[in-house]
This record gives structure tokens, C-alpha cells and sequence, in this order.
């Protein structure tokens, strides 16, 4: 019997007077790939957005004029429905059946966006469709606790590209999230026991020996970040004069200048590319027609020499005439009568009615040559005009070259001068992320200094999974990894204090992004196993953005130059068995691929693809939008 599970059927967007725009998904397969800034990263956020997101969608310009996602999806318990957001967030409309029955309807119920037990909200419906009652997870270890949400199990179902090659470990649930709620997460989602049950009232000993060992990890943390800061600003001696929020203002300030100028820059290329194509398109059209004028005045002169010859001929043949007529007036040569007195038909007047006829047929021929000559006139002005126009359009066009040559320059310029501010930015930034932590420490150092004693303790605090578990997930991720076939002998091992998996002893962060990719990736689907194995929910989604990172072009992508540990998945093929992996468990899952390259081979039936070419492709679609 297969588990319950939800399956995405189609991912949809409308606005006022537009047609709507979708993506369908497979129940199985679904691979979206094409170049970049065609909408694919944006699709995994818009789905994590009908998942109970609270972020509002990255702007589109080829969205500004849409303003509701729409989600079509069957869940086990009340089939296929339909749920309806708006793009500035807030809550949400659930309609019975597929997307377009729920077009122009008023809906059947709605969703509160956040969690709540005092109304139906998606997280509780969707929760509900999967069998999780009300269940609370311990966020810290003092006992604190906060109720499982969808957005939990959010987390393991969409990885963007961000999260996909991180190296923090795959059970962060989000930014604001501690350690100990995202290690008590992993622990319901794989074994189905929850925290409401914990009690945490340690004794004043435990307290005093608990709260030193936090002041201590404190002041180490806070020690190396002033020291990680200090070797970022060598020649600074006092680091609180830095003023890096007003510094990174400016920089912002500066970037978006440039980022204005660039795509000006963009706008003036095309612009002058399209005109050249113009020049070209009409200069290449006049000197076909230039051709063929002179072909036809070739053709007019050819006849106009036929018409010369003819009149020769004609009027040899009417001064002849002419000469036999004129005869016939004269006295008989033969009988000496006069004309008058001659009876005897001589043919005179055959030949005056050919005369006639020749005077007739050469005046024709006159007036046919007249006019010939007038059309050869014509159309050799015409010939000329066109070369001329020809010659200034070559002219334009290399006057278009050269502006186009002094755009590309500027905005290669521009570019180079925008990556060097965005380096600098990028340490502002990180410099910030330092400060900001050493701030964070100091006032937590604070509070652990006044820390106070309280009551007895009555119990104690586990944290998350045990090694049974763990090691249960790392031999699910492990056969993942051999039925891939990762090089070499694959031995994946659970890390009980970061919840991670390490690859062959590597902490994640001592591989390269393609391979911490392919280990984000496998986790997931581990968890799934794991919940399917052990007859626990999970909604059966997973959506991947860059799993493959380690097959990407280092001269196109972002990421740059392979390392040597994905040089070698790269050239084991490891993708081919990567996708015929997910084909062989369509049936037990649905996985949604995000990619920039194409698969490595023709995609099965059953299997859907989607190609996005990107705005400078010419195959597939554009875009989402």
C-alpha cells in the first residue's frame, strides 16, 4: 500500500486582464532546466510561498502585473484542491477541485497564513491531511517550546541554491531558528515522539556548572570573532570607530548607480543592434533590387536593338515600296504609253497597299522603341538612386558598428568597476555579520554574568536524535550515494553534535559546493526514507534546486571553477544514475529537479520537462512569466 502523500499538479499566476501563466508537475518527475534569470529559482520560491512562506516573492518585472499564486495539489484526505494566495501575502483560499473550476468562483473556505489553533489555517489543514495533530517542539534546552508548523517540514521539502550547497548543516530551519529546535525538529519528523513531555528544572549545581560553560563558550566565540574582525581591518587599531552600517550605505548607494548604468548600458546596446540590423536589413533589400534593375535594363537594351534592327529593315522595305510606286506613274517602258492609256495591271497596287502596311508596322515599332528607351532612362536612375542609398546606408552602418563597439566598451567598463565595489561590498558585509555577532555575544555574555540560580531540577534535556536514528539516516543517505554511484567507496556517518552528515569522516564544509549539494540532496530524501521505512507522515514533495552543481560550465557559471572532488563526480557520471534513480521511484514520491544544464539523456515517458531558454535562448519557453 503506498504511504500518504501529497502531489503538486500545477504552480500558477493571474492578474487583471492576463492570461494566467502555470507549471505542471508530474505525480513522479518534473525537471526544469534552461539558463539563468528565466524564473526556475523563482518557481521553488513561489511554491515555498503557498507552503506558508512568510517572505513575499522576489519582484519580477514580467510580474508586476500578476497579483495571486495559485497552487492545484492533492492531499489524502480531501483529494484535489486548489489554494489561492496574494501576492502581497496574508492568508489564503482553498477550493475544491483543480485550478481552472476555481477560476471566477468564490472559494469554499479559507486559510489563516500563520499557524493557529483558534482558526483553520494552511498549516493545520495541511498538517491535518497528513495526521499530525498538535505537537510541540522544544526550541531551547531550557524547556522552552514551540508548536510544529508546515514551514517545519518546509524546510526538507524545497531547497533553493542557497541552502542547496551551504555548509551549515540541512536541518536549519530558518535564519532565526536555534540549533536545539532544529535538532528537536529532525527528531519528530524521523521518529514521530515530540518534546510536550519535557520538563527542564535543573539544580542549582547543574545551573552554576551549565551557565560557566556557556560563559566560556561565549567569551571563546566572542575572542575569535573580534579576532576574525581585526584580520579583516589589520591597519585599524581601534575596530569601534569602523562605522560599517554607514559604509555600507554608500557602497549600497554606489551599487545601485551602477547597477542603473548597466542596465542603460544593456538598453543603449540593444537599441544601437537592433537600428544596425534595420540598416543591414534595408541595404541588403536595395541592392537585391539594384540587381535586378540592372538585369532588367540589360534585358531593355537587348530589345531595343531588336527595335533598331527592325526599322532598318522596315524602312529599306518603304523606300523600296515607294520606288515601285513612283515607277508606276511613268510611261510604259516597254510600249511607250502613257499612264493613262496603260491597261495592263502591273502589281502597283499590291505594292502600294504593302507600303502602307510597312509605314503602318514602322511606326509602331517607332513609338514601342520611344517608350522602351523612356523605360531604360527610368530604370537607370532609379539604379543609380539605389546605389547611392546603398552607399549611405554602408555608411550608417559602419557609423552604427562604431557605436556599438564604444557601448560594449563602456559597458564592460561599467561591469569590471561593478564587481570590484561588489567585492569590497561583500567584506562589508561580512565585516557587519562579524560586528553584529561580537554585539550579540557581548550582551549574552552579559545576561550569562547575571545569571541567577532557579529551583531544583527534576529532569534532564535530551537534544534531538539519538545515534540509533542518526546512524539509521546515515545508512538510508549511504545507499543513496552507492545507487548514484558516487566514486570511490561512499561511507556516509552521522555527526551527533551538528545533526549532519559527514561524507567519508569530511565535515561538509571540506567539500565543494557540488558535492555539499549532492550530500543537501540526499539528506532529504534520506529523511523521507527514513519516514517511509518507519511508517511516519511526510508529504512525499521534494523540490531541488542545483543537485547537479558539480556538472556546471565554470566559464558561465556563477560559481566559477570546479574543485577536485567535483571534477571527479563530474566525470563519473554520476548524473545518469542520479536521474535514474529518481525515475525508478516515481511511484513512491514526487521530485521536482531544477537545473541549469539539460538531462544527460532523453527523458522517459511519464517524466515531464520543462525548458526554460532565458531571455537570450531561442528554444523552449522563456520563462515562468
Amino acid at each position: 500500500m503506498s504511504p500518504s502523500r501529497f502531489i503538486l499538479r500545477r504552480l500558477a499566476f493571474t492578474g487583471p486582464d492576463r492570461l494566467a501563466v502555470y507549471l505542471d508537475f508530474a505525480p513522479g518527475l518534473t525537471v526544469v532546466w534552461g539558463g539563468s534569470q528565466a524564473g526556475k529559482s523563482f518557481a521553488v520560491k513561489a511554491l515555498d510561498y503557498m507552503f506558508g512562506g512568510g517572505s513575499a516573492l522576489p519582484g519580477l518585472a514580467e510580474a508586476v502585473a500578476y497579483d495571486r499564486c495559485w497552487l492545484e495539489i492533492d492531499v489524502p484526505k480531501s483529494g484535489r484542491i486548489t489554494l489561492a494566495r496574494s501576492l502581497s501575502k496574508g492568508g489564503y483560499d482553498l477550493f475544491e477541485g483543480e485550478f481552472e473550476q476555481a477560476l471566477g468562483r468564490k472559494s469554499d473556505r479559507t486559510l489563516a497564513e500563520n499557524h493557529t489553533t483558534k482558526k483553520e489555517s494552511l498549516s493545520t489543514f495541511l498538517l491535518g491531511e497528513l495526521g499530525v495533530g498538535d505537537t510541540e517542539i522544544a526550541r531551547t534546552q531550557t524547556g522552552d517550546k514551540a508548536t510544529f508548523t508546515i514551514r517545519h517540514f518546509a524546510s526538507y521539502l524545497f531547497t533553493e541554491e542557497t541552502p542547496m550547497i551551504a555548509e551549515e548543516s540541512p536541518i536549519v530551519v530558518d535564519r532565526q531558528s536555534s540549533d536545539t529546535f532544529n535538532k528537536n525538529v529532525l527528531k519528530f519528523i524521523l521518529t514521530g515522539v515530540d518534546d510536550k513531555s519535557m520538563v527542564k528544572v535543573p539544580d542549582t549545581k547543574q545551573q552554576r556548572q551549565t551557565n560557566a560553560g556557556r560563559i566560556e563558550i561565549v567569551e571563546e566565540m566572542l575572542n575569535t570573532a573580534v579576532a576574525e574582525l581585526a584580520a579583516m581591518y589589520p591597519d585599524v587599531e581601534d575596530l569601534t570607530i569602523l562605522n560599517l552600517d554607514e559604509q555600507a550605505e554608500r557602497l549600497d548607494a554606489t551599487l545601485k548607480t551602477f547597477r542603473s548604468n548597466l542596465a542603460a548600458g544593456h538598453s543603449a546596446l540593444d537599441a544601437l543592434s537592433m537600428e544596425r540590423r534595420r540598416l543591414v536589413s534595408e541595404r541588403d533589400e536595395l541592392t537585391e533590387r539594384a540587381d535586378e534593375a540592372v538585369l532588367t535594363i540589360e534585358r531593355f537594351e537587348l530589345l531595343a536593338t531588336s527595335f533598331a534592327s527592325d526599322i532598318r529593315r522596315l524602312m529599306m522595305l518603304e523606300e523600296g515600296a515607294a520606288a515601285l510606286v513612283a515607277g508606276a506613274k511613268r510611261p510604259c517602258v516597254l510600249c511607250g504609253a502613257d499612264p493613262e492609256h496603260q491597261h495592263v495591271e502591273h502589281g502597283f497596287e499590291a505594292v502600294e497597299t504593302s507600303q502602307k502596311a510597312v509605314s503602318a508596322e514602322l511606326r509602331k515599332v517607332r513609338a514601342e522603341s520611344a517608350g522602351l528607351t523612356k523605360a531604360i532612362t527610368s530604370l537607370q536612375a532609379e539604379a543609380i538612386g539605389m546605389r547611392r542609398r546603398i552607399a549611405s546606408l554602408s555608411g550608417d552602418i559602419e557609423v552604427k558598428d562604431e557605436q556599438i563597439e564604444t557601448a560594449r566598451e563602456a559597458a564592460v567598463k561599467t561591469r569590471d568597476q561593478y564587481e570590484g565595489i561588489d567585492v569590497a561590498r561583500k567584506k562589508l558585509h561580512d565585516a557587519t555579520s562579524v560586528e553584529r555577532r561580537i554585539s550579540g555575544l557581548r550582551v549574552r555574555q552579559a545576561e550569562l554574568l547575571k545569571f541567577k540560580t532557579k529551583g531544583v531540577a527534576k529532569g534532564s534535556v535530551a537534544v534531538g536524535v539519538g545515534t540509533v536514528v542518526g546512524d539509521e539516516l546515515a545508512a538510508a543517505v549511504e545507499d543513496i550515494f552507492r545507487k548514484w554511484k558516487y566514486p570511490g567507496d561512499p561511507r556516509i556517518t552521522f555527526h551527533e553534535q551538528t545533526h549532519d552528515i559527514l561524507l567519508n569522516g569530511k565535515q561538509r564544509n571540506a567539500n565543494g559546493k557540488g558535492v555539499r549539494a549532492l550530500l543537501n540532496a540526499a539528506f532529504k530524501i534520506g529523511v523521507m526514507d527514513v519516514c517511509r521505512k518507519r511508517e511516519l507522515p511526510h508529504p512525499g514533495i521534494l523540490v531541488l534546486d542545483s543537485p547537479l552543481l558539480s556538472y556546471r560550465d565554470p566559464l558561465k557559471s556563477k560559481h566559477k571553477e570546479l574543485s577536485s572532488d567535483e571534477a571527479t563526480v563530474a566525470a563519473a557520471g554520476l548524473n545518469v544514475h542520479f536521474y535514474n534513480y529518481l525515475i525508478e521511484r516515481c511511484d513512491e514520491a514526487q521530485f521536482i529537479i531544477i537545473e541549469n544544464q539539460d538531462p544527460p539523456f532523453p527523458l522517459p515517458d511519464g517524466v515531464l520537462e520543462h525548458v526554460f531558454a532565458g531571455e537570450h535562448g531561442n528554444a523552449g519557453k522563456r520563462g515562468l512569466f
